[in-house]
């Protein structure tokens, strides 16, 4: 049961039901989504941050797999792509292919700090979506059941994660950022209640 109130120790918790694997694997998730933007702009003459505010503003509702397909299909397309995803999402990446600046393109605190985390590979930016939310409450919602995530309270927990990284580097003997813990306990929460393979699909909801 919980009260829906977050907590540190809610976070600390689901950390440390993660084998090494888990640990390994998820702490270098931001860092592999990187090495995977750097590879499109490298192969297509595009400024890293450029295909990284790409993938950011294409994310919502969007398994990752398909996140990434969809991105090299925009870049591909030159701006011109209408389709694959929702509209909306789309047009704002071929903003970004015709030139415009990630700054001026990208909304919403989660994708800002999802394409910040990306960036600094897990260094700086938490992404705060709904299994990271359900997470910090020890609760497993429904979107039907899930409060919205206000300014305040998306500042409250990222603060939280901040504290479950210091705490679990101490704990562990290494140093954790915010972004590899939310990271980690993401992972581990989908591949408690999701099928095999599930946290492959890391969809950023908005």
């Amino acid at each position: 049961m919980t009260n829906h109130i977050p907590s540190v120790r809610n976070i600390t918790r689901v950390f440390r039901t993660a084998d090494a694997y888990q640990i390994a694997t998820a702490g270098q998730w931001y860092s592999d989504a990187y090495a995977i933007a750097d590879a499109l702009a490298v192969k297509h003459g595009l400024r890293v941050d450029t295909v990284v505010a790409v993938i950011a503003v294409l994310s919502p509702m969007n398994a990752w797999g398909n996140n990434i397909n969809l991105s090299a299909r925009v870049i591909e397309g030159k701006g011109t792509l209408t389709t694959g995803g929702l509209p909306a999402n789309i047009a704002k990446a071929n903003r970004l292919i015709l030139g415009e600046s990630p700054d001026a393109v990208i909304g919403g605190q989660k994708v800002k700090n999802f394409y910040l985390s990306i960036l600094t590979r897990g260094e700086f930016g938490l992404t705060v979506d709904r299994h990271a939310y359900d997470i910090a409450v020890n609760t497993r919602h429904t979107d039907a059941t899930r409060p919205g995530i206000s300014k305040g309270l998306y500042a409250t927990i990222t603060a939280m994660y901040e504290r479950a990284a210091t705490i679990l580097s101490k704990e562990y003997g290494q140093t954790f950022t915010a972004g590899q813990t939310q990271a980690v306990t993401w992972t581990t929460w989908r591949g408690r209640y999701w099928a095999v393979g599930a946290w492959d699909n890391h969809d950023v909801s908005v």
